[in-house]
């Protein structure tokens, strides 16, 4: 039962209940009511502002892990992109020079790895753009190595058919001509020359310079009489200028066999060989196939081991 309040009346000398109208006792409640949600408000910001609900508190460690994880995930993103680094240095200067393959080419330029402190959403962005880049490296270089692995396969066979020897006697020959731009002799013009020319008398001996097929013999009026090898594996050798062809179209040949004799056929300024190292279609320096000093007992082996064939 609520309290009620009473008051003296001076002429009765009786207690009086004191009647409180309606209207202000709404008024008091409403009253009561906003100072009520005053203080309920000025409570819950001081005491937001000092101590966290359990549910940011929650949130807070469930941050604090995602960020843990994703710094762990940069640190994976790094290592892995060094071991990438490291593997394709290895291809480019190892597996793919031992087989004398071209370097090959990411292509995409790597990302910065320099992320920005506290700009979690930029570095997330940058993060899934690394990710893109490295998937790409993956990718180049399995390709890479199943094409490695190919040529691992074939090894001793592509060292027999790779053109490692001088298609004719140096001990034969006076001079040995420029490979790359030079004034043609004839036409005197400048122009790539794609091979080298061995000054030798007509007539002296030119052998295969590794195992092959031959692929075509002909005569061109550049060339004159012409010998191409095919050695798989990329490779073909050319032969030009001969005096005389010893071998037919499809014809299987050996490092060392005798293919052919050097002379003057086609434009020609003198008695010589003109040879080609072509890989998939380019003309690659032939000297670097072989050297003239330490392969000369080799190659000589070779040529007595063709003529007991």
């Amino acid at each position: 039962m609520p309290r009620q309040k009473y008051k003296l009346n001076t002429e009765s000398l009786d207690f009086e209940v004191i009647k409180i109208p309606l209207r202000r006792k709404t008024q008091r409640f409403f009253v009561m009511f906003l100072l009520s949600l005053i203080l309920f408000f000025v409570y819950a910001s001081i005491y937001s502002h000092f101590f966290d609900s359990p549910k940011i508190i929650l949130l807070k460690s469930e941050n604090t892990n995602i960020k843990l994880k994703y710094d762990l995930l940069l640190k994976d993103i790094e290592n892995a992109d060094k071991a990438i680094t490291e593997i394709n240095h290895r291809d480019q200067n190892v597996y793919r020079t031992l087989f004398g393959l071209d370097k090959i080419s990411y292509t995409a330029e790597s990302r910065n790895m320099n992320f920005q402190k506290g700009d979690f959403l930029h570095n997330v962005s940058k993060t899934f753009a690394a990710l893109d880049d490295f998937r790409h490296k993956i990718y180049i270089q399995s390709k890479s190595f199943d094409i490695i692995s190919k040529y691992a396969a074939n090894m001793e066979k592509m060292a027999l058919c790779m053109p490692s020897i001088p298609p004719i006697d140096l001990k034969k020959v006076r001079n040995v001509g420029n490979f790359g731009n030079r004034l043609h002799p004839v036409y005197h013009r400048w122009h790539h020359h794609d091979g080298l020319d061995f000054t030798a008398p007509t007539g002296t001996d030119v052998y295969a310079t590794g195992d092959g097929v031959v692929a075509s013999v002909r005569y061109s009026s550049s060339y004159g009489n012409v010998i191409d090898i095919d050695h798989g594996f990329g490779y073909l050798t050319r032969y030009a200028h001969l005096s005389k062809i010893l071998v037919t179209e499809g014809l299987q040949v050996k490092r060392g066999d005798k293919i052919g004799l050097s002379g003057n056929t086609g434009v020609s300024t003198g008695p010589h060989l003109h040879y080609e190292v072509r890989y998939y279609g380019r003309a690659m320096f032939p000297k670097k196939y072989y050297i003239d000093e330490s392969a000369e007992i080799n190659y000589y082996n070779i040529i007595k081991q063709d003529k007991t064939r």
